[in-house]
């Protein structure tokens, strides 16, 4: 049989929009990317495809080896790379980093022959491995601890070890329709140094939805709701654009939210796929059900592998990279001050005398201490206490002169003391 061939070239401009401030997850501006792939058969039962994606934040390269097992069966194992420049939330401010991740991927299908619906069998699973990046200290004001301070930051993009897998089932219950539902199990595993545990495990669910508007347009829509992240496609295909051969022209577009502190993305693209294969009228259907049983004269017999093997096992949306953090040391911009004066009280003996002395103290967290001296009545004890969170001073002696000292400290150790009052008991 002769061999086939498919160059698919695909122009792609990303639509996101970038956050003017640090968020938990910031939206990344990724494109505009160029896309481009080449599938061919090796021989009747086996395939190869080549993909590659360059763009201002996205440089992606994958391949694909896809085998026709049985006339209803077939496998394929596929591997990428990926590298994006992705904007992390810091307590600091928004970082753009590059950050890089690889993955491979398997998948299987069983077709259904002759069955009502024509239902299929899907089963796909995946491994990635995205490393971890040391990022430079840094020091600026940031709210921390329920105040504006001036904090050194460690900082660092914590990396991942992901794997899952996702059975699934689609059905054509109508004329020229595919519905499709998938069960996700992912086991993301975030390599943190400093911030909490932020892994990704447990179950999702991924829906498609394909639909052939007309003989040459079809809609195609995708919802996965993964531990990771959340994933909507919707896109628009026209084929059999008669301009000098076969072309297969695509609008679509696709968001990306995520989880556990993952960044979000938006892009939308605009594809042009362009057929090489030399169609012969020879060329028959794979078996008497098949959906283009109506349309032998123009599908070879090994489209379905070429197809089959075009669309990776692997394609990750993102990188699985989240920020990890830790404070160093952390100072409040407002630097504790004492203002006015504490003036001392004169009581009778064995009496109590209590100083709100908070109010004279402008600072963020602070605790309090006290000192003093007894300058007269040696033999007359006297006791001076303060509350550390209040700051409210309590005296208690008879016959004494003690010169008492409030202090205000900080989370960074800064102090700031009062003027030197003095407590007198006759």
């Amino acid at each position: 049989m002769k061999k086939l061939s498919r160059l698919v070239a695909f122009v792609s401009a990303f639509l996101c929009f970038s956050a003017a401030f640090a968020t938990n997850s910031p939206t990344t501006f990724l494109g505009p990317t160029l896309k481009g792939g080449f599938t061919s058969t090796l021989n009747d039962y086996t395939a190869y495809s080549v993909l590659g994606e360059a763009g201002v934040k996205n440089f992606r390269a994958g391949g694909t080896l896809g085998w026709k097992l049985e006339q209803n069966q077939y496998l394929k194992v596929s591997a990428e790379y990926l590298m994006q420049e992705i904007t992390y939330s810091f307590l600091t401010g928004n970082t753009d980093q590059w950050v890089r991740q690889g993955a491979l991927g398997a998948g299987y299908l069983y077709e259904f022959v002759g069955y009502q619906y024509d239902p299929h069998f899907n089963l796909n699973a995946y491994i990635s491995h995205a490393p971890s990046k040391t990022l430079g200290n840094t020091a600026a004001p940031a709210t921390f601890n329920g105040s504006l301070q001036n904090i050194i930051l460690k900082r660092r993009i914590a990396g991942s070890n992901g794997a899952g897998i996702m059975p699934a089932v689609s059905i054509a219950p109508w004329q020229g329709g595919r519905v499709g539902l998938g069960i996700n199990y992912d086991s993301v595993r975030y390599n943190n140094n400093y911030s909490s545990n932020e892994d990704a495990v447990g179950l999702g669910g991924t829906f498609t939805f394909n639909q052939a508007l007309s003989h040459d347009m079809g809609l195609n829509l995708e919802a996965a709701v993964r531990k990771p992240f959340n994933n909507y496609a919707a896109g628009l295909s026209f084929a059999n654009v008669p301009y000098f051969g076969k072309w297969v022209l695509g609008v679509d577009g696709e968001y990306t939210a995520g989880k556990n502190t993952l960044p979000n993305t938006w892009n939308a693209s605009v594809g042009a796929s362009y057929d090489l294969d030399q169609r012969s009228p020879q060329a028959a259907p794979v078996y008497k059900d098949h959906p283009y049983k109506d349309y032998k004269d123009m599908v070879p017999v090994s489209d379905d592998l070429l197809a089959y093997t075009s669309d990776p096992a692997v394609y990750m949306p993102q990188v699985l990279a989240i920020p990890d953090q830790q404070v160093v040391d952390g100072c409040p911009v407002n630097q504790p001050s004492f203002t006015g004066t504490i003036a001392g009280q004169t009581s009778g003996p064995a009496s109590t005398q209590t100083y709100n002395s908070p109010t004279q103290f402008v600072g963020d967290g602070l605790t309090y201490s006290v000192s003093f001296v007894q300058t007269t009545g040696a033999g007359f004890p006297t006791t001076v206490t303060v509350n550390s969170s209040t700051g409210v001073v309590t005296a208690r002696g008879t016959r004494s002169t003690n010169n008492i000292t409030i202090t205000a400290t900080n989370p960074c150790g800064k102090t700031v003391s009062s003027n030197t009052f003095v407590a007198t008991f006759t």
